[in-house]
C-alpha cells in the first residue's frame, strides 16, 4: 500500500510538470516577448505574421491542456483500480512511460514551430555580409570535460552492468537493448557537432547569443545521457532483484528528470534579460 501511495505523488508530479508547469513557462516566455519586443519594434523576430505566431501559440495551449486533462484522468483511473486491488503497480509499469511519450507531444510541436520560424528567418535575411567569429568553436569551451567525462563513464558502466546481469550472453533483446543506448548517444554526438561547427540556425543572433544556447544544449545532452544510463542500470536491477512494484516509479521519474534537464534547462538558462534583442530591429 506504501508504494501505491507513493507512486500516486510521483505520478501526479508527471502530470503536473510535464503538462502543466512546463507548458505554462513557455507560453509565458512568448507572451513575455510579444509584449517586451513587438513587431513594430523588432520585426525581424518575427518572419511569419503575428497572427501566425499567435496561432501557434494556441495550439500548443490547447495540445498541452488536453493532455493534462487525460492525464488527469488516467490518473483518477489507475489509483482507483489501484485501490480496489484490480491491478498492481507492477502490471502498470509501462504507463508513465507510454503516457510520458505522448506529454511530449506540446514540446515536439513546439520545436517544429521554432525551425518553421528560423527557416523563414534564413530565407528572409538579406544580409550580404556574414560575421565571422574570429575564436574556432571547441567541446570544452563550452561545457566542461568532467560532464562529459561523467557520460562517458557512466554508459561504459551501464552496458557492462547490463552485460553482467545478462550473464554476458548476448541474445536478441540484449542487442537491441544496446543498439538503441547506441543510436540514442550516437544521436546526441550528432546534434553536438552540428551545433559546433553547423550554420547558424538563426542569421540574427548575437556570436555571444549563440555560445550561451550551444552551452545550454550541450549541458542538456549530457545530463540526458547520464540520466538514460542510470534509467537502464535501474531499471535492468528491477528484474535481477525482483523489485516489479516499484518498476513504475522509476518510469515515471525518468520522464520527470529528462524533461527537467532537457527544456527546464534551457528555459532556466536562457532569461529574456540575457539575450541581445536588439539585433532583431529594423
Amino acid at each position: 500500500m506504501t508504494i501505491n501511495y507513493l507512486f500516486y505523488v510521483v505520478f501526479a508530479l508527471q502530470v503536473g510538470l510535464l503538462s502543466y508547469y512546463y507548458p505554462n513557462k513557455i507560453r509565458q516566455r512568448i507572451q513575455s516577448i510579444l509584449r517586451q519586443y513587438p513587431p513594430s519594434t523588432h520585426p525581424k523576430l518575427y518572419p511569419q505574421s503575428e497572427a501566425k505566431l499567435l496561432a501557434g501559440q494556441m495550439l500548443f495551449k490547447w495540445v498541452s491542456f488536453i493532455i493534462l486533462g487525460l492525464g488527469i484522468v488516467l490518473a483518477a483511473v489507475m489509483f482507483f483500480n489501484l485501490q480496489q486491488g484490480a491491478t498492481t503497480t507492477s502490471k502498470l509499469a509501462f504507463v508513465p512511460l507510454i503516457f510520458g511519450l505522448v506529454q511530449t507531444l506540446p514540446y515536439l510541436l513546439i520545436e517544429l514551430l521554432n525551425k518553421r520560424q528560423l527557416k523563414l528567418m534564413r530565407e528572409l535575411n538579406l544580409q550580404s555580409t556574414r560575421q565571422a567569429e574570429l575564436a574556432p568553436r571547441h567541446l570544452f569551451s563550452f561545457i566542461a570535460p568532467f560532464k562529459v567525462i561523467s557520460a562517458i563513464t557512466l554508459f561504459v558502466l551501464c552496458v557492462l552492468c547490463i552485460l553482467y546481469f545478462e550473464d554476458f550472453i548476448f541474445t536478441a533483446d540484449l542487442l537491441v537493448l544496446l543498439g538503441a543506448m547506441l543510436l540514442s548517444n550516437g544521436l546526441f554526438v550528432v546534434l553536438t557537432l552540428k551545433l559546433l561547427y553547423g550554420k547558424k540556425q538563426d542569421p540574427h543572433l548575437s556570436n555571444a547569443d549563440r555560445a550561451k544556447g550551444i552551452s545550454a544544449n550541450l549541458n542538456s545532452f549530457v545530463f540526458t545521457s547520464i540520466i538514460i544510463s542510470v534509467y537502464f542500470i535501474l531499471n535492468r536491477s528491477v528484474d535481477v532483484y525482483g523489485l516489479q512494484s516499484i518498476e513504475v516509479i522509476f518510469n515515471s521519474l525518468y520522464w520527470q528528470f529528462v524533461v527537467f534537464l532537457t527544456t527546464g534547462n534551457l528555459l532556466r538558462n536562457s532569461g529574456l534579460n540575457d539575450v541581445d534583442f536588439e539585433v532583431y530591429r529594423a
